[in-house]
């Protein structure tokens, strides 16, 4: 397709609007419940919800992530969209890509684009597997602003700055500075999304903060990474104003689903003041905290907002462990912080992982066996002591774009397939350790799901893959 012109008629912004859609990967309807479908597209809904007040003669369309893969196509080949651009994560490249070709199949007169986690970390992978024209690197508001605008004017778009394609990567895009404004909400209807662990029946997420001040070996974040500042916070009142248009939509519960809530105690505490003085009868709240980050304060008062759910990522109940990968808490912080929040009544969603691995003074370091007995050890005393609620476990797996996928191929350890599904080769570990071990940690989640009737028709593909593993 010619980069300058998108349609071949004289179009002019009285005579016909441009017609972007933006999409998901389609899992369709039977994903309904689980964690794709949990939630719209943040990233996209911000894109939109930046660009309509700028760009008033485009017709905007979101394709959500619950739409099966012909209802998709056939949205796609009914809009006839003059530009395609589809946003995805690594562990979705290859239904991603399924759905690129189904609809290039469509041979209509679009450009089509990709951006998210994926084409940011790999555009090549993308650009040369697909037929997408231009990848969207990193932060995608005023790049894909600038793209649309572009091709509105007739202009070429192969220099865009925070773009890839094939002739030319054209850099990083500087940050946004003020991130004060609200995504494309008004696109959504809320009966459409399912949480599996919620309060209240209509829920939403919200994104106060952009970032993580952290690196953690095994994360891979690269659109808030590519620049700094790593962390950029939305002002208190502005995500009151947020909250109480989503109160005025239906929602009664939000996740502040932020990476770290609590990177800013001081902030924090202002923004819950806000919350505070909003008066919202029925209103509850989840969040994302550190172990590191909360005191006495801040639980007093995540408490009188009606937070009543937060997601920690414990990870390991080992020092030595929490240190390797940058955790930068201690296992005395996660107890602390445990104690801390059951005493003012806030239940904790615990993430676990198992063998982990990192670099020390040039060699390779990883999690013992003995050293995931403990963690194992550990989450079964917190959920006999009502420290918490509900318990996730992983195996941890090199993603790419983390440290850990740089240190997994600088010392050949990278993920193989086996039983329990990619996991790295660990000296001195056995595949049938991991095993074990990974059926001790499916076994307490899959109890403690079933104890807090997380365990549903609804993510019965979970406990199936469950299931699976414990029969090996």
């Amino acid at each position: 397709m010619d980069y300058i012109s998108v349609n071949k008629e004289n179009m002019t912004p009285t005579q016909k609007k441009l017609k972007v859609v933006f999409a998901d990967p389609p899992f369709g309807r039977e994903s309904k419940g689980e964690a794709v479908t949990e939630s719209p597209n943040l990233g996209i809904l911000y894109i939109i919800g930046y660009a309509k007040p700028r760009l008033p003669n485009i017709e905007f369309y979101y394709l959500e992530p619950f739409l099966s893969m012909e209802e998709h196509v056939e949205k796609v080949r009914e809009i006839k969209p003059d530009v395609y651009a589809i946003s995805f994560t690594t562990p979705r490249r290859d239904l991603s890509f399924e759905t690129i070709a189904k609809v290039k199949e469509l041979r209509l007169d679009m450009l089509m684009v990709a951006g998210g986690a994926h084409p940011t970390i790999d555009p090549q992978d993308v650009l040369k597997n697909t037929p997408i024209e231009i990848c969207i690197v990193g932060e995608g508001e005023e790049t894909t602003a600038e793209l649309l605008k572009k091709i509105q004017a007739k202009q070429p778009v192969t220099d865009v700055v925070g773009t890839v394609n094939l002739q030319k990567n054209n850099g990083v895009r500087p940050l946004l500075k003020d991130i004060d404004f609200f995504p494309a909400w008004d696109m959504i209807d809320f009966e459409n999304y399912d949480i599996a662990v919620s309060k209240k029946k209509r829920m939403a997420y919200l994104l106060p903060i952009r970032g993580c001040p952290n690196y953690c070996t095994y994360c891979s974040n690269p659109v808030w990474k590519l620049e700094k500042p790593w962390v950029r916070q939305r002002s208190p009142k502005n995500i009151a104003e947020e909250i109480n248009y989503l109160y005025g939509r239906g929602i009664r519960e939000i996740y502040l689903r932020s990476d770290t809530f609590n990177v800013d105690i001081k902030w924090c505490l202002e923004v819950c003041i806000e919350i505070e003085k909003l008066h919202l009868k029925g209103m509850t709240f989840q969040c994302n905290l550190r172990a590191d980050k909360l005191n006495d304060e801040l639980s007093q008062k995540l408490s009188d907002i009606h937070v009543w759910l937060v997601h920690i990522g414990l990870e390991s109940a080992n020092d030595r462990v929490l240190k390797g990968i940058g955790k930068n808490a201690t296992q005395a912080d996660n107890i602390r912080t445990l104690e801390l929040l059951k005493k003012y009544g806030i239940k904790v969603y615990g993430f676990l992982m198992l063998y982990n691995a990192w670099e020390a003074n040039g060699k390779l370091e990883h999690e013992t066996p003995q050293e995931v007995n403990n963690t194992l050890e550990f989450a079964r005393k917190c959920l006999s002591e009502n420290l918490i609620e509900y318990i996730s476990w992983s195996i941890t797996n090199p993603i790419i774009g983390s440290k850990l996928h740089d240190i997994a191929k600088k010392f050949d350890i990278a993920a193989y397939n086996v039983k329990i599904g990619n996991c790295m080769r660990l000296p001195d570990v056995s595949e049938q350790q991991m095993v074990e071990h990974v059926k001790q940690g499916m076994i307490l989640q899959l109890l403690n799901g079933i104890q807090k009737g997380m365990i549903t028709k609804k993510n019965k593909r979970a406990a199936q893959k469950a299931a699976k593993i414990l029969n090996m």
